[in-house]
């Protein structure tokens, strides 16, 4: 008996001190509770939203269209047009114009994709839409007007949109986003692929960021990875207001880094900036569990997020932000949960741009164009009038038109890129040219003149060390110039001719490195006569061989040459334009006949109700009489 109430003792003993089956119920009892808590409490008030009729965006339409229910005046219009808020467009007859004038071209040609891919169901309109990083209608500003921003705060009134980025404009990070961040559909492929690569259990448990100094509000996060690395890997990058390391809190600055890269790491960090953050929307996609700081700004498809079921929300002041990343690491599946519950939101539900447009701008009060132009004089601005636009986007079809369009600078003033690399090969020639012909020339003349001074009587030594150097220098700048002029002007002509070949047979062939030495050779031996031209372009054509030879190689180990790069962009381009050229193709000089037209719908009805009017009205006495007397 006494075993036997032992054995029970010992048994209670053991189970008293086996520790807790692992999950969340382990930790609601712990210093977690607080969060884990937060976490239940959300879910059971999360309903997810329906993808279907756009209805995930139907609050924040109706919230921001709330002050205009009432309707729009053309006054109001035309004050919102004279006040240059923004970008001022019409639509008339499922056409789309715009003022010649965009402070930001691409962010315009970004705004202007999704418009132009629902403008067929459109109705007619005027609107005026803000491509800055800031709104434009703050909420003491009385009565509200109307402008479209692609972020705002709950201190403004700005009707919110997709922003241009989900197409292109967005903000260029050198020299990873030249061109800046775009083609949200094409980028979203590469996460979604990174992701896979990057599974939850493969990922980096470091906290990671990397970003510009856009807020001030990024710098706690910044000074902690410096006191604690192993928690948080955070730095400051360039961008186009660096000047200094005080733009970086006294460090170099940091690489950028791909976005597709940050998917290695479990904890990443969304930061507002000027605005909302133009990040937000590609880190969704990296299965990485998003801490998002501060609450203040918004974009059209945060409300569908929520706080703890979405993402972790983080003071904007980082008060909170070291316990934060504890609380994760010590629960990483409730960390995990979050994150594929975020994943599987934006996969089932991603942003919509061009439906939120839509669905936006159907029921937007309307102040017709149309109306606009026909207007009396008084009444209208000069900013009203419809301008003109862009002309039919021509294909080039023959080697002629393709090179003639190499010299053509697009809407932003931007050379082509054919040219831009010739310039950049003839500056780097001359820089080599200039090494390898001076170096040598410096070395020689130094030592030529230490040779034949010997006999020379110098003040000090500082005299002679002077004197050998300027005759060292000298030889330098003599020969590093002849050296630097030749391999500039061969490089070039090099480069040109290939360059030219290549468009011209919209190819990329051996032949024309070829063909391009030949040439290049030939140039150099003119002044030899006839023998020196054909040696010279013989030599030319051997030395254009191997270096050819060499670069399609290489082109072809990375998978896609130089051309078939080129030939895509230009296509992707011509096919962009003429897209928009078929909804905003110009009719200016008819529209006043479809004015007309429009109007004369109506006369019948006014000529109706006037000739009523004037049967309506007192005969007179005499007439009476005499048809009486008839």
């Amino acid at each position: 008996m006494q075993r036997w109430e032992r054995s029970q003792l010992g048994l209670w003993l053991l189970v008293l001190l086996l520790p807790p089956v692992p999950g969340r119920q382990k930790e609601s009892g712990s210093k977690w509770k607080v969060f884990i808590d937060q976490i239940n409490r959300a879910l059971e008030n999360y309903e997810p939203c329906s993808s279907q009729n756009c209805s995930c965006y139907h609050g924040v339409m109706e919230e921001d269209l709330t002050p205009f229910r009432g309707g729009i005046s053309r006054k109001m219009m035309a004050e919102v047009v004279s006040r240059k808020l923004g970008t001022h467009y019409q639509i008339i007859k499922n056409r789309l114009y715009r003022e010649n004038d965009c402070m930001f071209p691409s962010r315009c040609s970004g705004v202007e994709h999704f418009i132009l891919e629902v403008i067929g169901r459109l109705p007619d309109m005027e609107m005026v839409i803000n491509v800055r990083d800031y709104p434009q209608v703050p909420k003491w500003m009385e009565p509200a007007i109307p402008v479209f921003s692609f972020s705002k705060t709950s201190e403004y009134h700005d009707i919110m949109y997709p922003a241009w980025t989900f197409w292109e404009g967005g903000p260029a990070v050198w020299p990873i986003y030249p061109t800046g961040l775009g083609r949200w559909d094409l980028f979203r492929e590469d996460l979604l692929r990174s992701a896979a690569q990057w599974p939850w259990k493969k990922k980096n448990s470091t906290a990671y960021f990397r970003g510009s100094r856009t807020s001030p509000e990024r710098d706690p996060l910044i000074l902690l990875s410096r006191k604690n690395p192993k928690l948080v890997d955070a730095e400051y990058t360039k961008n186009q207001a660096w000047k200094s390391m005080k733009d970086t809190l006294g460090k170099p600055a940091a690489k950028d880094v791909h976005l597709v890269d940050h998917c290695k790491y479990k904890y990443l960090f969304n930061f507002r900036g000027v605005a909302a953050s133009f990040r937000f929307k590609h880190l969704f996609l990296c299965g990485s569990l998003v801490f998002h700081v501060g609450d203040e700004w918004l974009e059209f498809f945060y409300p569908q997020l929520k706080p703890w079921v979405h993402y972790i929300p983080v003071k904007t002041d980082l008060s909170n932000v070291q316990e934060l990343l504890q609380f994760v690491k010590a629960n990483d599946d409730v960390a995990q949960e979050i994150a594929e519950r975020l994943g599987e939101a934006m996969e089932a539900r991603p942003p919509a741009p061009q439906t939120f447009i839509y669905r936006a701008l159907g029921p937007f009060p309307r102040v017709f164009a149309a109306e606009a132009v026909a207007a009396d004089s008084k009444a209208v601005v000069e900013d009203q009038k419809l301008p003109s636009y862009v002309q039919e986007p021509h294909t080039p079809e023959s080697g002629w038109d393709r090179l003639r369009e190499l010299f053509v600078k697009d809407e932003q003033q931007r050379t082509s890129k054919e040219l831009q690399d010739i310039y950049r090969a003839a500056i780097s020639a001359g820089v080599i040219g200039w090494a390898y012909g001076g170096i040598p020339a410096f070395i020689h003349a130094k030592q030529r003149y230490v040779e034949q001074s010997q006999a020379e009587i110098y003040h000090n030594q500082l005299d002679a060390v002077q004197s050998a150097h300027r005759a060292a220098t000298r030889g330098f700048i003599r020969y590093g110039w002849r050296w630097s002029w030749r391999t500039t002007v061969f490089v070039t002509i090099f480069n040109t001719v290939n360059t030219g070949l290549n468009v011209y047979r919209n190819k990329n062939a051996l032949s024309h490195y070829v063909i391009a030495g030949a040439v290049t050779g030939s140039l150099f031996r003119i002044n030899l006569g006839l023998h020196g031209l054909v040696a010279g372009g013989v030599i030319g054509a051997l030395l254009g061989t191997p270096i050819g030879s060499l670069l399609m190689a290489l082109q072809k180990y990375c998978g896609e040459t130089v051309q078939e790069r080129r030939q895509k962009d230009r296509k992707a381009l011509q096919e962009l334009k003429l897209e928009e050229r078929k909804a905003r193709i110009q009719f200016t000089e008819l529209l006043p006949e479809e004015i007309e037209s429009s109007l004369q719908k109506n006369q019948p009805k006014d000529d109706a109700k006037k000739i009523e009017a004037l049967l309506n009205l007192p005969r007179n006495p005499s007439s009476t009489n005499k048809q009486d007397k008839d």
